[in-house]
């Protein structure tokens, strides 16, 4: 990070500071303007949300139509608000390796396409400090202020293709300040493990399946680091996850939830009492399939976000399709944010699998993390098949009863309803990675099959 960029972050920590100790009436009072300015931008600048938003000016944002990404892709050039971007030269940009900024202004990342057509996302220079900032704001809020007279070892163990938002992040943030180890997380487990054992960083940074493997190598001696804080992003960390992570390093474990669209989502704090919304930097409404709201205590079937600091292509109600809960109940908490307590998956994760009377149930996949939670393993992962399940399963120290896991993957499936189907268990030495270095948990059938069979 050069110094011009690292001190705008300071400033920009000071100013989300201060929104730290607002009122829940200050805050929803400063989301109403906030808005208002981002709809008049976007219906000035850009000719898409001029027909999109026709005749809603006045229109309460429930009331205003959602945005998908592949909308987003088929109308990029109306969307983005430089009239001088066009998606060939993106796309040119990306071809050539994506180093650099686009046109000597716009920093440039993609969603990794898992769930079907790739997103492009640029941001101009102030956009780009904000994003930095709700990154170093998570951290801070486990206790690692950014500080110019300090100095901690961070490393990164999740992708280094320049495409994606954590790569791009993790390279800025390497810093004599933050000196920063960037590990892909498609090396080697054995490569590393001795490059962090080097290292020995004191903040560790880890797609969730990543950091639960390394907790594994810390827990039988071959990976010995000592870290203050660790950072479990981009993927579900389940509770046996977050337990592992616990008894290798102790109670440092933080959970992340970001997106390449908005930076950082929610973030824990030192109490842990579940993940903090930047409601200051985003406006997150939890819908169900119909997209009407969905009340606390309950997991929705995606969010629509509102990027309140989005100008280059902004996003109002943008859809994402994460099931997430907002807590029942709010923590006695100085901060006026309101908390998620629970992310399971997206929607491309519930399986479509046969019920009684030709139905379709549809299995969200804390179906499988609460069965898979009883099994003594190293890692899992639900493959959806034609003709049923496969459950890769890592072996741990203790043994492992493939018929047990059978049982409990159906008996889970019954309890929803689900018709008894064949259930395979093969153990594996590694849960197979995608491109990105992600292992997701579930992996479906992708076109899903139609409902109606």
């Amino acid at each position: 990070m050069d110094l011009r960029l690292l001190f705008k972050v300071l400033q920009d920590m000071r100013r989300l500071r201060l929104h730290e100790k607002w009122t829940r009436d200050d805050l929803e009072t400063f989301q109403r303007e906030e808005l208002s300015h981002l709809r008049e931008w976007a219906c000035a600048r850009s000719p898409f949300y001029r027909d999109f938003h026709r005749g809603l000016s006045n229109a309460p944002l429930r009331e205003l139509p959602i945005l998908t990404k592949s909308m987003m892709m088929e109308h990029f050039d109306a969307i983005v608000t430089d009239r001088r971007v066009q998606l060939p030269d993106v796309r040119a940009h990306l071809a050539a390796g994506g180093r650099g900024r686009f046109r000597k202004g716009y920093e440039v990342v993609t969603t990794s396409g898992s769930t079907g057509t790739p997103g492009i996302f640029l941001f101009d220079p102030r956009e780009w400090t904000t994003i930095i900032a709700s990154f170093a704001r998570a951290r801070e809020w486990a206790g690692l202020r950014l500080r110019l007279t300090g100095r901690s070892r961070m490393a990164v163990v999740s992708s280094t293709n320049e495409r994606n938002l954590s790569a791009r992040v993790g390279r800025v943030a390497d810093t004599p300040f933050l000196p920063t180890l960037r590990l892909d997380a498609t090396e080697p487990l054995a490569d590393i493990v001795a490059a962090l054992n080097r290292w020995q960083p004191e903040v560790l940074v880890a797609y969730a399946s990543m950091a639960n493997v390394l907790a594994g190598e810390q827990a039988i001696g071959r990976l010995t680091i000592h870290p203050r804080a660790v950072f479990a992003s981009s993927e579900v960390l389940t509770a046996q996850m977050r337990q592992r992570l616990t008894e290798a390093w102790g109670e440092v474990v933080f959970d992340e939830y970001a997106s390449t669209e908005t930076a950082s989502i929610a973030a824990e704090d030192t109490a842990h009492h579940g993940m903090h919304v930047f409601e200051d930097l985003l406006i997150v409404e939890n819908v169900d399939a119909g997209n009407q709201p969905v009340p606390p205590g309950t997991f929705g079937e995606k969010i629509l976000v509102s990027v309140l600091f989005s100008r280059t292509q902004p996003l109002i109600r943008y859809e994402i399709s994460d099931n997430v809960r907002f807590a029942a109940t709010e923590p006695g908490c100085h901060l006026p944010f309101r908390t998620i307590d629970g992310v399971q998956g997206r929607s491309e994760d519930i399986l479509l699998l046969p019920g009684e009377s030709n139905q379709v149930v549809r299995v969200h996949p804390n179906v499988f993390h609460d069965a898979m939670d009883l099994v003594p393993s190293d890692g899992w992962q639900v493959v959806q098949e034609p003709d049923g399940l496969r459950i890769l399963v890592v072996p741990g120290v203790e043994p492992l009863d493939d018929l047990r896991v059978r049982d409990l993957i159906l008996a889970a499936l019954g309890s929803q309803g689900v018709l008894p189907l064949s259930v395979r268990v093969e153990r594996v030495s590694s849960i197979p990675k995608a491109p990105s270095g992600k292992t997701p948990l579930i992996k479906g059938l992708f076109p899903p099959p139609h409902p109606n069979g």
